[in-house]
């Protein structure tokens, strides 16, 4: 799959100093675990499919994440840590750009039947197209209601796990399975918050910082008590990070007041445990079914 990967971007990269980039964002990429390659693969196996053309497929849907991440680091602007984040922003704008043409292309070219794979990358540009929807949400942040929130977080968040699980088994049964699509929405849900859970007292580089309306922050902000108003009054604008970030001990003791900690943390299991209640209708080997019960582990 890495090989498949690194080739792809050796052809379409012409010019040596945007491959040398483009490959070292590809490099940061291989050393993570590949998870929605490896859910890509597992579904493929999990509904009949064999023989190795799967790993290419697999590879641009990594592929197309990798922009997507890229473009989503770009423009929130809070993580400094990756290879795209240290070269100028033109430079790492041009490479997203240029893997989501070669996540279509390597699509393109697999080895399957010629309706799988135009399906396969019909359902990658509508599932690419929501997530632009959302991240566009994210980034206006307005986020009124919980109900703003869960429609943002199906397209950004989910979107690309649903491509990932569908298009593996679309590719292995030439057909689109509902019950595919519904639990692995429910999967990219569940960790979008869990992710919320994680950033909340991230105040170097996560919600807080940016002043994101999230599962965790409108809970917050709706029981939290006059002493705390200053927190609202930073959600809205009206204070500078400057201005409280001495107050940091206040505001986790605020998070543990309004048991908001506890609220999210019931959320995300009620949709893990929806997630599970669906997997376990799969009229799938047992083998399998484990396998894809695992991941919301």
């Amino acid at each position: 799959m890495g090989n498949e990967i690194k080739e792809g971007v050796r052809i379409y990269f012409a010019l040596p100093h945007l491959y040398e980039q483009a490959a070292a964002c590809i490099d940061e990429k291989l050393r993570g675990n590949l998870p929605f390659a490896n859910l890509t693969v597992l579904h493929y196996r999990a509904f009949g499919g064999t023989g190795p053309s799967i790993f290419r497929a697999a590879g641009a849907v990594e592929l197309m994440i990798l922009s997507a991440d890229i473009v989503d680091d770009l423009q929130d602007k809070d993580n400094s840590l990756t290879a795209w984040s240290r070269m100028s922003p033109e430079i790492a704008l041009n490479i997203a750009i240029g893997l989501t043409f070669i996540s279509g292309q390597m699509l393109l070219t697999c080895e399957f039947p010629l309706e799988r794979i135009h399906g396969a990358v019909q359902f990658m540009n509508t599932q690419t197209l929501a997530a632009i929807n959302g991240q566009t949400a994210d980034l206006l942040n307005d986020i009124a209601s919980e109900e703003d929130y869960f429609r943002m977080i199906k397209q950004k968040s989910a979107a690309f796990v649903v491509a990932a699980c569908m298009i593996g088994t679309f590719l292995a049964t030439g057909e689109w399975n509902s019950q595919v699509r519904d639990y692995a929405e429910e999967l990219g849900i569940a960790d979008q918050i869990k992710n919320d859970i994680r950033d909340l007292l991230d105040w170097e580089r996560g919600d807080f910082k940016n002043r994101k309306k999230t599962l965790s922050t409108l809970y917050l902000l709706q029981f939290i008590t006059e002493e705390d108003k200053w927190i609202a009054d930073y959600f809205e604008g009206r204070l500078r990070m400057e201005e409280i970030s001495h107050r940091r001990e206040e505001f986790e003791r605020a998070v543990e007041r309004t048991g908001t900690f506890l609220y999210t943390s019931v959320r995300m299991r009620m949709h893990c445990y929806n997630y599970l209640q669906i997997v376990d209708k799969l009229d799938i080997d047992a083998h399998w079914k484990n396998r894809i019960t695992a991941l919301a582990e």
